[in-house]
């Protein structure tokens, strides 16, 4: 797969997890590659819609480990 692949996949993984199990409607922006080529992780950064404001969020996402989300904060 390509980055560009990895990106979208990752970025739908993001926002569906911090849908199903954190209840926050999550939508990416844009996705960061971490590390050298034997890191499989992305950070995917995006907003969570919260009634009136947004909050500014990242995911962490592990291609390498069948896309898990490993993490998620504000910022």
């Amino acid at each position: 797969m390509d980055k560009k692949e990895i990106s979208k996949l990752a970025s739908e993984v993001a926002a569906t997890y911090m849908k199903d199990e954190e209840h926050i409607k999550f939508v990416p922006k844009d996705v960061e590659f971490l590390g050298g080529e034997d890191l499989s992780t992305v950070l995917v950064h995006g907003y969570a819609e919260d009634k009136d404001k947004k909050k500014e969020m990242s995911v962490t996402v592990d291609y390498g480990d069948d896309y898990r989300v490993t993490s998620y904060g504000e910022h």
